[in-house]
């Protein structure tokens, strides 16, 4: 009928599309081999940079392209910092370009980082409004993410105005994880913690974050993100390492080992100053059981010592100074710290708060894993001696309803078995070199540094997948 617009078929709508394709398709191929062609000639010159835009506007993850790209603007540079600053400027404009088509091209954003190095004053005022841009739009693009912290360790914005940026992304939106993992990334910058305290930031600073975080998961206790950032609070964390126990084994004036066992795995040039009898032991002369680099436990084999009294000084981080006398033929070992630091009363009336509140949303919101594996942490980080029953209780929860995990929760139990096991091995049992525990269900074998003087150790009727950690052990002898 005249007057009535011709309405296509579907397969003349499908021929069309791959006509379109096809001619694109040729365009394409034939930009790379202009491209290609002038890179195996070495002629760099401002077609080349039209060439290659017009391809990575099509395709921003072509690596090669950006290569040469890099090739071609390297090659233009000149000493007129003018025409320079503005060659980088448009450079800018294409990468843009092309993260319009692509906003997590891994090309464009390390071809940015590159263009900003390069520049004789670099814009990171207008960077860090990028990242605004493009993280409001996708709150979780890692590459951002990583450009931002690029951007900031180069430019003149100080950590403070990171966690206040932190800040107002967490309030926009509750599950922002990556502004939750920045904040625990920026919080030990701007509020570095003291020496002594378990935590990874400042007491006054612990409470207020502790504070914060406990509103947002009332908010939403469904919410992963900033239960995530609850328990890195309440986790306890080793900074500097501490002299846990010494061993002196000895079987006779010939045999005799003295073991220092740590906190934190340490290389042999860090291990303390150790004199007998006033002659100092070399660094050099010490080893690890396991041949590791890094090691809990260290071991020297003494020269022959005489009959009668021998005195041991331990000289650690200038603060610690430990002595132990010992005699040949007799087995000393000596617990020289507790295993964990000591909470101020602040921080556990905090923490105790906090499991409070925890246990009352488990009430009010039953069933919510995140709420049961923080009540673990905060009652771990107080106490697991005196919570072990109540911590095991709440992992046997979680083994039902996280089936998909129970294996990491068992290994859980296993851990807190052995803790709680030896800190009772510490506290009523302190020169007793025998430590059992058999028949309970243990699937791994932690803190085994902490066995390395026992001269016994019984882990039978278990269901042990792995004994690689005894090899640790090194005062226990084959019965």
């Amino acid at each position: 009928m005249h007057g009535r617009l011709k309405i296509k078929t579907t397969a003349e709508q499908a021929a069309e599309k791959q006509k379109e394709r096809e001619e694109k398709r040729k365009l394409y191929l034939g930009g790379l081999t202009k491209a290609f062609d002038k890179r195996s000639t070495g002629t760099y010159d401002e077609e080349g940079l039209k060439v290659t835009a017009q391809l990575l506007m099509a395709n921003p993850d072509a690596a090669t392209l950006w290569n040469f790209r890099r090739e071609i603007i390297l090659a233009m540079k000149s000493d007129d910092h003018e025409s320079w600053d503005k060659l980088l400027q448009g450079e800018l404009s294409v990468v843009e370009n092309c993260l319009m088509k692509n906003h997590k091209s891994y090309g464009a954003w390390h071809h940015r980082c590159w263009v900003m190095e390069n520049f004789p004053n670099p814009p990171w005022d207008k960077e860090l409004a990028l990242c605004d841009k493009y993280l409001k739009a996708d709150e979780r693009n890692f590459h951002c993410w990583d450009y931002r912290r690029f951007v900031v360790a180069r430019s003149s914005k100080q950590p403070e105005d990171e966690l206040k940026t932190s800040q107002q992304l967490i309030e926009r939106n509750l599950s922002n994880y990556s502004a939750w993992h920045y904040r625990s990334k920026l919080l030990p910058l701007v509020y570095p913690p003291l020496p002594d305290t378990p935590h990874p930031v400042p007491e006054n600073t612990l409470i207020k974050e502790l504070q914060t975080v406990v509103e947002a998961v009332f908010t939403d206790p469904s919410d992963q993100s900033p239960w995530f950032f609850l328990r890195w609070l309440v986790n306890r964390q080793e900074k500097n390492p501490r002299l846990l126990q010494t061993g002196f084994i000895s079987s006779g004036t010939k045999d005799s080992l003295l073991v220092c066992v740590f906190s934190k795995p340490l290389m042999q040039q860090n291990i303390p100053q150790i004199s007998v009898d006033d002659e100092d032991v070399g660094n050099n002369e010490w080893h690890a059981p396991d041949n590791e680099t890094y090691s809990y436990v260290w071991v020297v084999q003494l020269k022959e010592l005489s009959e009668g009294e021998h005195s041991i000084a331990i000289s650690f981080n200038s603060s610690t100074k430990k002595s132990l006398t010992v005699s040949p033929g007799k087995t000393s070992v000596a617990w020289m710290t507790e295993l964990e630091e000591e909470l101020t009363g602040l921080t556990r009336s905090t923490l105790e708060e906090v499991k409070q509140n925890c246990i009352t949303l488990d009430e009010l919101d039953p069933g919510n894993k995140w709420v049961l594996l923080t009540i673990v942490d905060v009652m771990w980080a107080l106490d697991s001696y005196s919570h072990q029953a109540k911590i095991s209780s709440y992992l046997s929860q979680l083994q039902d309803l996280d089936p998909l995990r129970t294996k990491y929760y068992a290994d859980m139990k296993s851990k807190l078995s052995m803790e709680t096991a030896l800190k009772k091995h510490r506290l009523t049992t302190e020169n007793d070199d025998q430590f059992k525990l058999n028949e309970r269900r243990l699937t791994r074998i932690a803190y085994s540094h902490l066995l390395a003087c026992s001269k016994s150790v019984d882990l039978s009727c278990n269901e042990l997948s792995s004994i690689q950690p005894l090899k640790s052990l090194v005062a226990c002898a084959c019965s």
